[in-house]
């Protein structure tokens, strides 16, 4: 990432979305964000919000750096090593339990009687020693080794709670875990596995809980899967991502997620808008149109102004500040920054031109610069004018054949461009 000027801080902070997202983010992801943040609000803030979200976990060495760091007194030194005590001396009997039940499950004799049907498989098992208290012994040591960073070993005690548990609170709380778990470990096919066990649950007209627990559910499970959307680890392709947003289209923007987003969170518009930007999966454009102009009084962004300017309200005098400020959020938005911020640039300037020859038909590529991109340099130039014809300097649309409903809507959109525009000229004000 590039040194940020004082001007481009000021503008990371003010559309800087972690506050929101740490009410439903696990804590150990929510720390990965926080670390994206320090060349906006510094290293001191940062290790004083990370000590304050990892304070109640069992992730002590990190806890004992955070406090060196920040200087702390004895005291609080000393409770991070009375605490840690404390949790050793739990963590030795679970692992010794645990062992000699992982041991047992994965013995010749059970595994060549395990059937399909979990009851009869609890039955089996009770004849070897294995009743509930020793099933959940395997969901508490894995609550703890997630707690102590230990995410492997956490996902693995959890998947062998949730295959042998008939508790289905806690089978759901464990497949949490095991997503989570799954993600910050890097096994993102098992995270997708549960991503998809996480929404069938949420999906489900007959859920057993309340429909604001539903709810709440898909709130945590649209906060976490960003991370799973997002991701962009060097062993993933271009494509690979490119095909992880695309099914962010296709979760998100369906009715019952939209819905929850619009009413509940409605600042993932954001992160919805710029995978259908970096995908040009356009044909999403009418739903997310609809969504921002509704939730445009709760949540702006530089996204959501984009698509206002250019679908909603066609006022274009701001598009040149509105794209410089999204190239910012590129570099210091935790899950934007894992995109390729050239192709995604190049996609923003392509729509740009396009809309602003639909109202103008043709247009000077200097005119262009002057009025709408002061920004447009010659190389991002060169990247769109496939998409355009350029005739002599002049920009235009290429033939495209669109519906006459589309035609007509474009015109209409023109037309409203041009009245704004005499009528901010008249009266010195935005309509």
């Amino acid at each position: 990432m590039s040194q940020l000027t004082p001007q481009q801080v000021e503008v990371a902070k003010k559309y800087d979305v972690s506050g929101k997202l740490v009410e439903f983010l696990d804590r150990h992801l929510f720390c990965q964000v926080l670390d994206s943040l320090v060349k906006i609000y510094g290293e001191e803030k940062i290790d004083q919000l990370e000590m304050q979200v990892l304070k109640d976990t069992y992730m002590f060495d990190v806890l004992k750096e955070l406090h060196a760091n920040l200087k702390g007194d004895a005291k609080e030194l000393a409770e991070i090593n009375e605490r840690e005590q404390k949790v050793h001396e739990r963590l030795i009997p679970l692992n010794e339990s645990t062992k000699k039940t992982l041991s047992t499950l994965c013995s010749k004799e059970i595994q060549d009687n395990l059937k399909q049907d979990k009851a009869s498989n609890r039955e089996l098992i009770k004849g070897y020693g294995i009743d509930d208290s020793k099933i959940m012994e395997l969901y508490e040591f894995g609550k703890l080794q997630y707690n102590r960073g230990d995410y492997v070993m956490s996902s693995d005690l959890l998947n062998n709670f949730k295959l042998l548990s008939s508790d289905s609170e806690k089978i759901l709380s464990a497949t949490c875990g095991k997503f989570v778990s799954d993600i910050l470990s890097g096994d993102i096919i098992e995270a997708k596995n549960e991503m998809n066990n996480l929404r069938e649950v949420t999906d489900n007209r007959n859920y057993e809980g309340s429909p604001l627990e539903q709810v709440k559910l898909r709130n945590w499970l649209i906060y976490n899967s960003l991370f799973l959307f997002f991701n962009n680890n060097k062993n993933s392709t271009q494509d690979q991502l490119a095909n992880q947003l695309l099914q962010l289209n296709e979760i998100f923007i369906s009715s019952s997620y939209l819905s929850t987003i619009e009413a509940s969170c409605p600042w993932i518009l954001r992160y919805i808008i710029s995978s259908v930007l970096y995908t040009r999966d356009y044909r999403r454009l009418k739903d997310l149109i609809k969504a921002v102009n509704i939730e445009s009084y709760e949540f702006q962004d530089p996204f959501t102004q984009l698509i206002d300017t250019l679908f909603i309200k066609f006022n274009l005098d701001n598009i040149s500040e509105t794209v410089s400020n999204i190239e910012i959020l590129l570099e210091t938005d935790f899950f934007l920054s894992k995109l390729d911020k050239a192709l995604m640039m190049k996609n923003i300037y392509t729509l740009v031109v396009k809309n602003v020859l639909k109202i103008y038909g043709e247009l000077d590529i200097e005119q262009l610069k002057v009025h709408f991109l002061p920004n447009l340099s010659q190389d991002i130039i060169n990247e769109i004018s496939g998409d355009f014809s350029n005739n002599n300097g002049k920009l235009s649309l290429k033939g495209e054949k669109e519906s006459k409903y589309f035609d007509i809507y474009e015109r209409t959109k023109a037309l409203s461009f041009k009245s704004t525009q005499l009528l901010n000229n008249a009266f010195g004000k935005d309509f």
